[in-house]
């Protein structure tokens, strides 16, 4: 298969290594067929990632790679998909669906890492182009210290939820659990958003910015 074949190239999956995420193999005949089938369906994938998740054109990306990536793996080791799993296109569904959800549940680990006790992370990372996120993380964590001096750990949550990740609050809610409902995610993006624009936080956070 030729990689200037674009419904034979393997979407790039960020921190994916680039020997990893260009590997493109032969597959059988049958296999290569309804690969090309399923890739033509490249809408639907895109919009179940961004329904299931409500995260930006960025991170829906990254989810779209895995798909990719997951189906085109199948077919590779598994041959095509047989009549036991049903209409091709219901998998690559119930695949992008899993890829979604797999994803928010690494979002809420991320952001809770943050938020936690692992913003060594950021000074340790070694990507020289960051993602969006990594970057929205990163403008973040030098006003993290005062963050958890004024707001409450729920509302650092939502907070960062919100701004790194674009997370709306149905999603910011389902995605922390317990007794989170939309409306108290609302509530605590609001207040957590009132308290920076107060002069006390602004005038401390404004110290960081010099510095």
């Amino acid at each position: 298969m030729s990689d200037s074949n674009d419904e034979g190239r393997i979407p790039r999956q960020r921190g994916t290594a680039p020997e990893v995420a260009h590997l493109v193999e032969e597959l059988s005949p049958e296999a290569q067929k309804q690969w090309e089938f399923l890739y033509a369906n490249a809408p639907s994938v895109r919009r179940i990632a961004y329904q299931n998740t409500m995260l930006p054109v960025w991170a829906c990306e990254d989810i779209e790679s895995r798909v990719w990536l997951a189906v085109y793996t199948r077919l590779k080791n598994s041959g095509p998909l047989d009549a036991l799993i049903g209409r091709a296109e219901s998998y690559l569904w119930t695949v992008a669906r899993r890829e979604a959800f797999a994803y928010l549940t690494e979002v809420r680990q991320r952001a809770e890492c943050f938020v936690g006790d692992d913003l060594y992370l950021l000074d340790n990372r070694t990507n020289a182009h960051p993602s969006a996120e990594e970057q929205a993380l990163a403008d973040l964590a030098p006003a993290m210290a005062v963050l958890r001096q004024e707001l409450s750990d729920f509302q650092l949550n939502v907070f960062v939820l919100a701004e790194a990740y674009r997370l709306k609050a149905p999603a910011i809610a389902e995605l922390l659990g317990g007794t989170a409902t939309k409306d108290s995610v609302r509530d605590a993006l609001r207040h957590a958003r009132r308290k920076l624009r107060s002069e006390k936080v602004g005038l401390r956070l404004g110290v960081l910015a010099d510095e």
